[in-house]
Order: C-alpha cells, then structure tokens, then sequence
C-alpha cells in the first residue's frame, strides 16, 4: 500500500510520557514535544502539566530545556499513584469547563439531519456526526471517524481502518461493513452522489472499509469529507426512511424527529423557522482528530442555534448577550463588531458564491450564449461588493472565487461590467426596446420570475441585479420565498420552476459542487439552469479522470473558462466567511478549511 496516516492511540502514549516526565527522564520542553506529537494540545498539555505538580505556564514550558539529569530517587512513588493524579487532575478540569448551553446565532434557516436527504447540510452535522476523515487547520487530511487510512500506489484502492467499538447514538455498534453500506446507500439514494462518481464501490475486509475507484482519481478523499458522507447508523435511517419497495419515504421522520449519528452530540429539536438544538452524548467512545484537545466526552451541556435571517438582529443579539457566538453577521456590522472589546471576530476566505441560474427550458430568454452574455455585462459586480457585502468579498466573473488554488484569473476577460457592450450583445441577439422600456424578441418580452430565498443579503443581491436589468431594457420581477420552498422551486422540472433565480452555494471544494450545477446529467437537481453545455460536460469528465495535479488543473481551468464564456449561470461574487464570539467561549475555532467549527474542545466561562 502506499501513503498512511494513522491517529493516535492517546490513552496508553500519553501515560507513559507522563511516566518519564515524572521521572525526569525527559524534560519540559521535550515533553510538551511528544505530547504534540500525540495530538495533545496546549491546554490539555498544561493540564497534564498541572498534575504532575508544575505551575509553570505552558507556553514557557515548551520553549524551556532540560539540563537535569534524572536521579531515580527522584521517580514517582508507584506508576499506578502517578495515573490517579493525571487522571483525577484532567476530570477536574473538565468538570471546570463542563456544562452551559451554547447559543450560536445562525444566518439561513435549518435543514433536516439527513445527510443521504437534505438539500443543505449546517453547522449542527459538525456536532452529531463524523466524517471518515477531516481537514486540520493547515487543511491536511486527517482521521476523524476511521483511525487511519492508506491509498495503494495505483490510486485504485482507498482503505480506512474503523475502531472497534465505534457507536451510534442508539447504542448501534458502527463497524466497517455499516460504513460500506452507508456509503453504498449515498451512492444510491444522495442526490449529490455524482461528487464522488469515480468511485466504483465500496466494501468492508474485516476492519477496513475498501473504496475501489472506477480510475484514480485525485479528488476521492474530498467529498467524504463533507457533510453529505459524515457517517450515520445506516439501519436507523433504513428502517424510517426505505419503503419495502426499496422507494424512499417522503414523510421519514430521520433528520426532523431522529437521527443516529456518531459524534459528540445528539439529535434533539429542529424547528424550521426557530431553532435547533442538540444535547451532549455522554457515552461518546471520544475522538481520533490529532488537532482537538479535548479527545473525550464534550465540555457544553447543549448547543442552541437560532434561526436569524433578518440580517440586522445578528450583531444585535450577540452585543446583548442573547447569543453566544454568530455566523455571518451582516456585512456592515462586522466593523462595529470587531471594535468590541468583548468579542472577537474571525473572517477568512470562504469558498462560496452568489449566481444566477437561468432555467434554460425558457428557451425564449435565456436559450442563446450572446444574450447570456449581454446580461452579464450588465452586472457591476465590483459596486455590489462594496455596497452589499461592504467590502467582504470579491467579485466572480468565472466560476471560482478567486481565492481557490485552482482559480484561472483568464476568467477575468469575460463578464466584466460594460453597459455599451451589454445593450450591443442584446440588440446583437435581436431583442429591440420597446416603449415601455423593456425589451421585446419575436413578440416575447424580455420579463420573467425571479425567485429568490428571504434572507437579507440574498435580497439585496437579487434586488441589485434586478435594478442593473432594468437599464438595459429586462424587467425582473422578484418572488421572495422562504428557504424551504425556494429550493423546492429551483429544484422543479421544465417549466414548473421559476425563469430565474438568485442561488447562494457554500462548499469546500468548488469544482466538485459547480459540476453537479452545470453538468447535463444532474438536470434538474442541482443544474438548476437546465443547461446542456458540452464543453462543460468535456471539463468535468477530464477532472473525475485526473490522477495529477496537472492534469487537476488543467481541467479546472477549461471548466472555469468554458462556465466565464457559455454562462450556465451568471457568476457575481463571493463573501468572505465571518464568525464571531463572545470572550467567554473558548475552543471555538473556525479555520478555513472546514465550512463550520468543530465543537468538542468549546466551553464557556461560568
């Protein structure tokens, strides 16, 4: 087999350092060394520290040298009385940090804890759930679910190893051939499915879960990672959701009244419009992340999000102390935001991006690339940054925003903001103003729907463009729907759903998630445009065969170039991902890499 990454086996490692610390067999700042080395961090480490009777303060212990030698007088009494103190010590400082109820302030409006069903996965699948592996602040690959994991050097054959005694929170025991049939019922039920298209199945050898590929495949590790593949009791979801004909049940209960999943919290509330809430699960068998402290049970009673869409409550609900932390508040209170001294504010690049689907069954509007691109070059992107995201982003006249490491800046000659050029490329594509104002082809007016989901930002976004149409002669009219049925609508065949609409997209990985919006075999679920674009279609094909990075890359700046020229979608900008909390919590740590924080090291001050 070829590359290995293995997690930790803390219990035993941990005491024995301890042991040889004690007896001055090694010193500080060696010690503090190998305990970061086996996945303990700063905190935990001080903690350790503390019990073996030093005070002093870990950030010197881990610079300072031993120069002592180590006389064996000088050793703990018995072995057996030194574990007693670590242990005891550790307990008391998770009983310092344990209990309260975190209230997090969330920004759209929830989805069902399904990650075979949902349309949308949120932050509360970071706390019931576990995905195989994870990304680590300096996004590396790293165990979570399984202990370690290996690719053959063919790049044919993936093998990830599962614990014994992994649970569920039914008390279901989750050995490798649940996590294969898991992964095989993605495969056959997700909508989303197509990420991982490469791969051909999925099977269980004893501990190990195989994932055999169809080619190798460079992205494989990727979508497994997110929250459409965080792993589940696949016999609870079965047993509420599959119907005896094999047909799913549109009225399961799994992910709004149930859900069995495997990470530190359970499923308890989910009340669209209001809240979600989950408890801590006391008998969590603990974590394998190298990069938590906190590799046991969780430290908060509970999490709470709210539902707060309206964008103006956000910041004032977390500046009074009805909340806890907050993700996105609106963009023109980050500066006040960041100017209180009693909160801290994280922003980092985000991969996602605002665009527009145009539901190409209205052949009539949107059915030829020079009135896509007319449309385009009507759009100030860089005057909708600074407006609306007050600077927080950056505009997009290509798929990716700009930040991705695969990001082609050859995007930028097309789409740029050109209202000459915009009322050229119409007049070219045979629409004429008409008196009213707006424009008219073949006894068809250039006016349509335009959906868009009620949130603030998404509408003030679409009620921009909206007014940018209406210079060049395009009336678009706006239905504003509530998230649950906003999606329902794009998601219509034909010309059941709306002739636009303004769509918000957050996913790790760009190009895996823009297939699935401009592939020809994804219509109408997620190609929301219904868009048949071959070059396209050429691109995504050479990334799911891509072995190399070259070839990755190569085939991702064909897919960017092909979407900045065919317009599948008009791209407009990206935000940059904000989140902020109250002084008193710790441990919550966004990074950039993962979507949304983990929660197992989180803890607020009494």
């Amino acid at each position: 087999m070829g590359e290995s990454r293995r997690g930790p086996d803390l219990g035993s490692e941990v005491t024995g350092l301890t042991e040889q610390y004690k007896a001055k067999q090694i010193g500080r700042r060696q010690f503090m060394k190998m305990l970061g080395a086996a996945g303990i961090g700063i905190t935990a480490a001080a903690s350790i520290l503390a019990a073996c009777g030093d005070d002093q303060p870990a950030a010197t212990q881990a610079t300072q040298a031993s120069t002592t030698a180590a006389p064996a007088s000088e050793g703990p009494t018995t072995t057996a009385a030194m574990a007693e103190t670590t242990t005891t010590a550790m307990m008391d400082d998770m009983a310092g940090r344990s209990g309260r109820t975190l209230r997090e302030g969330y920004n759209r409006d929830v989805s069902k804890h399904d990650p075979l069903t949902t349309n949308w996965y949120d932050p509360a699948f970071f706390a019931i759930y576990e995905a195989i592996l994870t990304n680590d602040p300096s996004g590396a690959s790293v165990p979570q679910f399984a202990s370690d994991w290996s690719v053959s050097d063919d790049g044919m054959e993936y093998r990830f190893t599962i614990p014994e005694g992994k649970l569920s929170h039914s008390g279901g025991t989750i050995d490798a051939e649940m996590v294969a049939e898991f992964y095989r019922s993605v495969q056959q039920y997700s909508f989303i499915a197509g990420l991982a298209a490469p791969v051909d199945t999925y099977e269980a050898d004893g501990n190990d879960v195989i994932v055999k590929m169809k080619n190798a495949w460079l992205g494989t590790l990727g979508p497994h990672k997110t929250g459409y593949w965080r792993i589940i009791n696949i016999d609870t979801w079965k047993g509420l959701t599959v119907l005896d004909d094999g047909t799913l049940d549109a009225g399961s209960t799994y992910g709004t009244e149930v859900a069995d999943g495997t990470g530190p919290f359970t499923h308890e509330e989910w009340v669209p419009g209001s809240h979600v809430l989950v408890r801590r699960w006391d008998d969590y068998p603990g974590s394998l992340t190298p990069f938590f402290e906190n590799k046991g049970v969780a430290y908060l009673d509970a999490i709470r999000w709210s539902v707060i869409t309206e964008g103006g409550q956000r910041a004032t609900q977390i500046e009074n102390g009805d909340i806890d932390t907050l993700i996105n508040p609106q963009h023109q209170d980050i500066g006040r935001l960041e100017d209180n001294p009693d909160l801290t504010v994280i922003r980092h690049p985000e991969w996602s991006g605002y665009h527009l689907a145009m539901n190409r069954d209205y052949d009539e509007l949107f059915g030829d690339r020079m009135t896509r691109q007319g449309l385009s070059h009507a759009l100030d992107r860089e005057g909708m940054v600074a407006a609306i995201l007050y600077g927080n982003g950056a505009p997009t006249y290509g798929p990716f925003p700009t930040t991705d490491r695969q990001y082609d800046p050859a995007v930028e000659e097309f789409n740029q903001f050109d209202v000459d050029l915009a009322n050229q490329k119409l007049d070219e594509a045979g629409w004429t103003m008409g008196s009213d104002g707006v424009r008219e082809r073949n006894g068809v007016k250039f006016e349509f729907r335009y959906a868009v989901e009620d949130e603030t930002t998404q509408k003030a976004v679409a009620e921009a463009v909206a007014a940018q149409f209406s210079q060049v002669g395009v009336r678009a009219n706006l239905d504003v729907i509530d998230r649950a049925l906003h999606f329902a609508e794009i998601s219509a065949p034909g010309r059941d759903s709306a002739e636009m609409a303004l769509f918000f997209w957050l996913w790790p990985i760009p190009l895996d998630v823009l297939i699935l919006f401009s592939g020809s075999g994804f219509i109408p679920v997620p190609n929301f445009s219904h868009a048949v674009e071959p070059r396209i279609d050429d691109a995504i094909s050479a990334w799911q065969q891509s072995a190399t990075e070259d070839e990755a890359q190569a085939a991702s700046s064909d897919f960017q170039l092909a979407w900045a020229e065919e317009l599948p979608y008009l791209p407009l900008m990206n935000q940059n991902a904000t989140f902020v909390h109250h002084n008193r919590v710790h441990g919550w740590q966004p990074f950039v890499w993962n979507l949304y924080p983990y929660y197992n090291d989180t803890w607020i001050e009494a």
